[in-house]
Formats: structure tokens, C-alpha cells, sequence
């Protein structure tokens, strides 16, 4: 496991923008962790990270699914809260989503994405109201792992 301590919004949205810049086409990152930890933050960054406009990152949690384009290649960001846990996404069509850019899921333990080589992130909320970051390196590509260290504020 990798983990980041993140003490601020800019923080995460800097992990965020390292990250993005190491994604491809093909790559699932999973979600997790309560509301208001920071999971929509660090997609603004990711989203930075590609080139595409950050300020245009909203939670889709009622809309299921939001795509940015515009940078050096297309990220789907889906958000399963309103789904629930334990259900069946076969009609989010995920495998057609990752041979056209990545794929970011919020809430991504409501489903199995293991069959889909997802990159699980988890999410906790500390008692100084930091974030607890953590990337389970063993699911994640070298490029991913050494961005996540770049990414790592710095104390």
C-alpha cells in the first residue's frame, strides 16, 4: 500500500495532477470512502493532470457518468453512491469506457471492478481532519506507483 497523508485540498488536487499525468488508455481507478473525504478533489486533479479543465469536475452522483475531454486523453468519471452496494454495472458498459480513455468510479466498493483491473484508492477522514490517501500499489502500474510518490506532499 501506498499512502499520502493530505493536509489540504491542494494537496490532494497536486496527488491528483501527478496521477493524471501517469494515466492511459485502459486504466480503472476505484474510490472509496466516505462523503466528504476528498474523492471528487482528487479527480479535479487528475483531470488537471490529463489536460483536461479541472473546473469542469463535478460529483456525478446524480447523473451516474460525466466525460472530460480536451486533454491528451478522455476520462470517464462515474460515481456508484446512488446505485448501492453489491450492484450489477454491466450497463455502465465499463470496458467500452477504458478503449476510449480512463475510468474513475467514486464509490467504486459498491461494485466487483477487479475483473477489470481496477486501481483501488481508498479514503479516510483523520481526527486533525486530514486525508489518508491510500493506493494499493500491487494493483497499480510502475508509472502509477512512481507518480503517487511524486505526488506525495512534502512536510
Amino acid at each position: 500500500m501506498a499512502v499520502v497523508v493530505s493536509r489540504s485540498e491542494r494537496e490532494t488536487l497536486d496527488l491528483g495532477r501527478a496521477v493524471g499525468g501517469a494515466l492511459e488508455r485502459g486504466d480503472l481507478i476505484g474510490l472509496a470512502g466516505p462523503l466528504g473525504a476528498g474523492k471528487t478533489v482528487l479527480v479535479r486533479g487528475i483531470a488537471w493532470g490529463v489536460g483536461a479543465d479541472p473546473a469542469a469536475v463535478r460529483s456525478p452522483t446524480f447523473v451516474l457518468h460525466h466525460v472530460y475531454t480536451g486533454g491528451r486523453i478522455t476520462l470517464h468519471h462515474l460515481d456508484l453512491y446512488r446505485l448501492g452496494s453489491g450492484t450489477d454495472i454491466a450497463f455502465l458498459d465499463l470496458e467500452h469506457q477504458l478503449e476510449s480513455g480512463a475510468v474513475l468510479v467514486e464509490w467504486g466498493d459498491h461494485a466487483d471492478l477487479s475483473p477489470l483491473r481496477s486501481m483501488p484508492v481508498g479514503f479516510e477522514i483523520a481526527r486533525d481532519d486530514s486525508r489518508v490517501i491510500t493506493l494499493d500499489s500491487a494493483a497499480a502500474p510502475d508509472r502509477v506507483r512512481r507518480a503517487w510518490r511524486i505526488g506525495t506532499p512534502r512536510t
